[in-house]
């Protein structure tokens, strides 16, 4: 894909947030935090968004390289004169995490209370009819959506018994846009498997997914879950909103 499909990631979240996510994902302790798993984990990241072709900003690079830095100390061994109170290697990189968690979570309060009773969907099945139950808001964040990405593809190519072609086509991210912005019309709400459904190569995945972002960007769509790490749903909020 050329450049033209560049996503730039600082509009949806940064490298701080991975970590956090990587942290709450793997279910382990913020002040304990396994630097190998997690900078291995991080790694396998880039290497998918740059695959999404996603612009990969420099902050990312850095803390890559701070996993590397903090990994390589914790493996050294230990002196039997060194002091017992040295300091962790992770605890600055811990405490840069706590506060910027604390940061997000005052955030995420002030615009909750804004947005409190307003923003509640009823769910839809694939024909467009609606359901009684609701989707409280609980809004995944980027990383949910590339897991959830990772494994469309992964389901197809086992499907396929075999690698995903790329197979670029013609078709550019904003016709893309308008065709996912029709079938939205059309269907109101629809789970994020069914964004994908009938795609067979690399090309297509990746494009609309891409479009998809931009679309929640441009507050077109809203994605949304029932609960963490739950089944992901697309909701369509009208016209673009940006103008």
């Amino acid at each position: 894909m050329d450049d033209t499909c560049l996503v730039k990631l600082d509009l949806f979240e940064g490298p701080l947030d991975l970590l956090l996510h990587l942290i709450k994902k793997n279910e382990v302790d913020i002040y304990d935090i396994p630097i190998a798993i997690i900078s291995k984990q991080y790694l396998e990241y880039i290497g998918l968004m740059k695959v999404l072709n996603f612009e990969v900003a420099g902050n990312y690079l850095v803390i890559a390289a701070e996993l590397g830095k903090i990994k390589s100390k914790m493996l050294l061994p230990k002196s039997e004169y060194e002091d017992e109170e040295e300091e962790d290697p992770r605890d600055e990189l811990v405490q840069r995490l706590i506060e910027y968690q604390r940061y997000k979570e005052a955030v995420k309060g002030l615009i909750d209370n804004e947005i409190l009773g307003r923003d509640v969907f009823l769910s839809g099945n694939r024909n467009g009819n609606e359901k009684t139950q609701e989707l409280e808001l609980i809004k995944p964040d980027l990383w949910s959506l590339i897991e959830a990405f990772h494994s469309i593809i992964e389901r197809r190519k086992a499907e396929l018994n075999a690698d995903i072609s790329f197979e670029a086509e013609s078709i550019s991210l904003e016709d893309k846009m308008a065709q996912l912005k029709d079938y939205m019309v059309q269907k109101r709400i629809v789970h994020f498997f069914d964004m994908f459904e009938n795609h067979y190569t690399k090309f297509e995945f990746i494009i609309t997914f891409l479009a998809l972002l931009e679309l929640v960007k441009n507050r077109v769509l809203k994605v949304l879950q029932n609960e963490p790490y739950n089944y992901i749903e697309i909701i369509y909020l009208g016209e673009d909103q940006l103008g």
